[in-house]
């Protein structure tokens, strides 16, 4: 190869001349071969080129299009899963930041079943699963409440409760990569203290040609049909399209995408476990200072999903001058869930004299276990239940980019995103007016279901009747919950770049987000018709009995609950406090002014790039909710409280270049995560003690309008070396210590003069106790990632096609979530997550493996009644499979590929443990799920 040709290549390898370098990275393939393609990783698009495609703002690098940029130009062919690794690779090489990224392999089509499964297979990220599925995402060990999702650059609103964002309500047909920022950009708004998770669509003129995709898949869950109005069968179906007009000035893309997915769960839990503790009653039949566990729980869930995705864009560029994108997300999701088993509570105050015979018991360290016996004068119910939510998601934007000069630009962008939730929770109870007599044996370990026996036969309609067993004073419960979450913003930018100097440009501008998110809630008791307390459900209304046998009983009465319903039942208004303080409305103004100067130098033989920044962010909240009185639960006055506040966050991002391949990152930030919505809230209910030493006194508890953000100043250095195309090895440390964490606190001066005292005796003073969540102490969090990707064919020739992708990391915390001294857990920090890939790609043909793993954590659930609450999930490995092939070329199914899933190869449980120790540090088994194998086959087409 000319040396001079050697000398002008290395000139343009700088990220700001992304022609060049893409021209010159074509050159020295064609000249040198393969082989030196080994040794150096260059960078085939670059921050400004990615922005031109894939922004909407002037966010940094997304993304790029880089394999289909290749392609077009007819010399470089790579797809599928190779296009995929390429294309990511390509965006952690050229990001100023320390991100990671997700490809596309073609066009609509991510490389697993579902966005958040692909996200969770980065360094440093880990998923939970929500009902079996992998739904939110936790980055560096901090639960998704630090974290911020944004959908082309702008924020977006959620479904659920709080700020995370739902991955299911986002098709992975239709987003054609995914971003992770883990260092923030001061260009980067709405980011999170923990990383910045950005969704991208494809923007329509990176592409010279149209194109068009069609993809068939047909869905069958391995556990069958768990009830009778269930399904194990679904599908997919997606089609995306992309064209051209007036000589590539306009561009549009299209995309729907329609999921109708089954859902099937066999479930247990233990309500809890207890018996040894000094207050603990005797109980007849139970040896002093055993450990026995005091209820449970056994169901199986049936859900049918159904979600239409539609994406479009229009892209307008017709000059050099003005370049303006407007993008569109739609989203409905509905959702029918059925469940049906049966619960019981054993403990001493239930009320039936519960008493143990033939009790076994197993000494675990220093706790003896009561593991096998027979429990007498049970009382179960029988629960028939129904779910109904139906959720609208909507988002778009409109940027435009005018070119003022040929240094200056400047940029306008105006979004709005809205969601919306409705959900339905009923329950039905029904029983036995006879005691029952139940055996039971169980594992411990966590390693499987326990076995019951039962002498009632509960799937029998003359036996079991609807009716209030437990006597609770109810036969049933129906929770109807509405939820609209809305943000508009506007973000303006101008920014210069110059010629020469160590600085390649600055960017400044002013952002501004409005956000109003309310939720209300009522609740129902379900009465039986006419006082009575015992009804026999009627044939017409009854299905196939649930099968129970996974527990050893043999089944459950089911019937149509919502025929029932309508039959049986009126609903009676039931709201007490707890229901009243779930109601509020929290509005927040964000006016964020931001600057950026970007590097971009020589210091002797190392090219030195990046950016260093500031934001100046005003935030103003408020809350409106409720003054309740507890003891009445009855609404004393409507309330609105908020407050503002003032953050400056500087942030530094440095990348040396030392060449062939070898690249150090630093970054150093101060973040900030807002509080969480639903505490916020200003709803809060009190009274006044009639009794004790605090006769007299105010107490209360409730939300706080007042909440300001976690704040934090955070630390990584990242050293990597790339090589190849596709290959990279980098090992990244981080820490962040957290100025301050939120977690409930007692008030001790709170100022009760907005309450009513309905109690007979008057209080002392308006000053009292309050519970709340408070910002408190913090402290730090640290953590070592490593990630590597390596291609086969850079060891022999014999593993071209050949290749892995490997990650881990290790987190620790010196966080106590429920304050200092508690022994609580950070919520979501698995201290070990793990991810590895094998894969095969050549002549057509694709093959891959993956594992996902984490290690133990304290996880965010809904628990009794939709409240919020947390639970100790045992480590978790998933093993997922796909294969394919693709059709070639020169053949007459030319633009035809099939493809076959496995997702939970090996039927992975989902595991808890009650979160207390034991004597000897024993957790007890708590919940033991199964939510079985999803197979998927399917066809794609496309052509362009």
């Amino acid at each position: 190869m000319p040396s001079q040709l050697k000398s002008a290549c290395s000139l343009v390898l700088a990220p700001r001349r992304s022609a060049l370098a893409t021209a010159c990275y074509l050159a020295l393939m064609s000249a040198t071969g393969a082989a030196y393609a080994q040794e150096t990783q260059t960078e085939l698009t670059t921050p400004e080129t990615q922005a031109d495609q894939a922004s909407t703002t002037e966010q940094p690098a997304t993304a790029p299009q880089t394999a289909e940029e290749v392609d077009t130009l007819g010399t470089v062919h790579v797809t599928g899963i190779r296009r995929s690794i390429m294309s990511s690779v390509n965006t952690k090489n050229s990001s100023d930041s320390i991100v990671e990224a997700v490809s596309s392999e073609d066009l609509g089509k991510l490389p697993d079943v579902s966005i958040a499964e692909s996200i969770a297979r980065l360094p440093g990220l880990a998923a939970q699963r929500v009902d079996g599925r992998a739904q939110v995402i936790a980055i560096r060990g901090l639960s998704p409440d630090f974290a911020a999702t944004l959908l082309n650059g702008r924020e977006q609103v959620s479904t659920g409760d709080n700020r995370g964002v739902e991955f299911d309500q986002y098709p992975s047909e239709l987003m054609s990569a995914v971003t992770v920022y883990k260092t923030p950009d001061a260009t980067l708004i709405g980011q999170g203290l923990s990383g910045t998770i950005n969704l991208q669509t494809v923007r329509p003129l990176s592409f010279t040609e149209q194109r068009f995709v069609a993809n068939v898949r047909g869905e069958y869950n391995s556990l069958g049909e768990q009830n009778f109005d269930g399904s194990k069968q679904g599908y997919r179906v997606s089609a995306s399209y992309i064209d051209q007009f007036r000589d590539n000035t306009i561009g549009v893309a299209i995309g729907v995408a329609r999921l109708d997915s089954p859902f099937q769960e066999q479930h247990y839990k233990a309500w809890w476990w207890g018996g040894n503790e000094d207050w603990f009653p005797a109980v007849e039949g139970k040896p002093a200072d055993t450990v026995a566990q005091q209820g449970a729980e056994a169901w199986l869930r049936s859900r049918d999903q159904v979600r239409d995705g539609v994406m479009g864009v229009l892209e307008f560029k017709p000059n050099e001058f003005v370049h303006s994108t407007l993008d569109m997300y739609y989203s409905k999701f509905e959702q029918k869930e059925s469940t049906r088993g049966m619960m019981w509570s054993n403990d001493p105050w239930t009320g039936n004299s519960v008493y143990y015979t033939d009790t076994g018991i197993t000494q675990v360290g220093q706790t003896p276990i009561i593991t096998s016996g027979t429990m007498h004068n049970m009382e179960p119910i029988v629960r028939n239940d129904a779910n109904q939510r139906d959720d609208t998601l909507y988002s778009i934007g409109w940027n435009t980019e005018f070119k003022v000069t040929d240094n200056w630009k400047a940029t306008t962008d105006v979004y709005y995103s809205r969601a919306k939730r409705h959900q339905d929770w009923l329950e039905t109870y029904a029983g036995s007016a006879a005691l029952d007599s139940i055996t039971f044996d169980y594992p411990l370990g966590s390693n499987d279901f326990p076995t019951f026996g039962a002498g009632l036969d509960y799937a029998d309609p003359e036996t079991i009747t609807l009716s209030d067993p437990a006597g609770w004073g109810r036969e049933g419960r129906l929770e109807k919950t509405n939820q609209d979450d809305q943000l508009s913003g506007i973000r303006l930018g101008l920014s210069r770049s110059f010629d020469s100097g160590p600085f390649s440009g600055i960017d400044f501008g002013f952002a501004g987000t409005r956000r109003i998110k309310d939720k209300t809630s009522s609740v129902y008791f379900a009465q039986l018709k006419g006082g009575a307390s015992s009804v026999a459900v009627e044939d017409d209304l009854l299905g196939s009995p649930t099968d129970l046998g996974y527990i050893g009983l043999p089944g459950a009465l089911a019937f149509d609950v919502f025929g029932a319903l309508d039959r049986y039942y009126d609903l009676e208004l039931h709201m007490d406090a707890n229901d009243l303080r779930k109601d509020f409305t929290v509005r927040e103004n964000v006016e964020t002014t931001f600057a950026k100067l970007n590097i971009d130098t020589d210091i002797g033989s190392i090219r030195l790039r990046g950016n260093v920044g500031l934001q100046y962010v005003h935030t103003n909240q408020s809350s409106t909710g409720f003054d309740i009185d507890d003891s009445t639960a009855t609404i004393d006055s409507s309330v609105t409280r908020g407050t503002t506040y003032d953050d400056v966050l500087p942030s530094l991002n440095l990348v040396a270049d030392f060449g062939s391949g070898w690249m150090l990152r630093l970054g150093a930030a101060k973040t900030l995560a807002r509080p969480r919505v639903d505490d916020m809230r200003a709803s809060g209910s009190a009274s006044v003690a009639e009794t004790g030493e605090k006769k007299g006194l105010w107490s209360g508890n409730g939300g706080n309008p007042l909440l300001e953000p976690w704040r934090a100043t955070s630390g990584d250095i990242s050293l990597e070396k790339y090589f190849g195309d596709a290959s990279y090895v980098a090992l990244a440390l981080f820490y962040k210590n957290l100025d301050t964490y939120v977690y409930t606190q007692t008030v001790y001066d709170y100022d009760f003069s907005g309450f009513i005292n309905t109690s007979p005796i008057p209080a002392i003073s308006d000053i009292g106790e309050f519970s709340t969540p408070a910002n408190g102490e913090g402290g730090y969090l640290r953590g070592a990632e490593f990630s590597t990707s390596l291609e086969g064919g850079l060891l022999t020739p014999a593993l071209d096609g050949f290749g892995v992708l490997l990650n881990g990391s290790y987190t620790e915390t010196s966080i106590h979530p429920n304050g200092p001294g508690t022994s609580s857990t950070l919520p979501g920090l698995s201290k070990i997550v793990a991810n590895a890939t094998a894969y095969y790609e050549k002549h057509g043909f694709s093959a891959r493996i993956s594992q996902r793993y984490r290690s133990d954590f304290n996880a965010e659930i809904a628990s009794l009644f939709a409240q919020r609450g947390y639970t100790r999930v045992l480590s978790d490995r998933q093993l997922d499979m796909q294969l394919g092939y693709a059709f070639q070329p020169d053949t007459a199914l030319d633009g035809w590929s099939v493809q076959f899933m496995v997702n939970n190869i090996t039927n992975s449980p989902y595991r808890t443990v009650q979160d207390n120790d034991f004597a000897g540090g024993y957790k007890a088994p708590l919940e033991y799920n199964l939510y079985g194998r999803q197979y998927l086959l399917g066809v794609t087409y496309s052509f362009q």
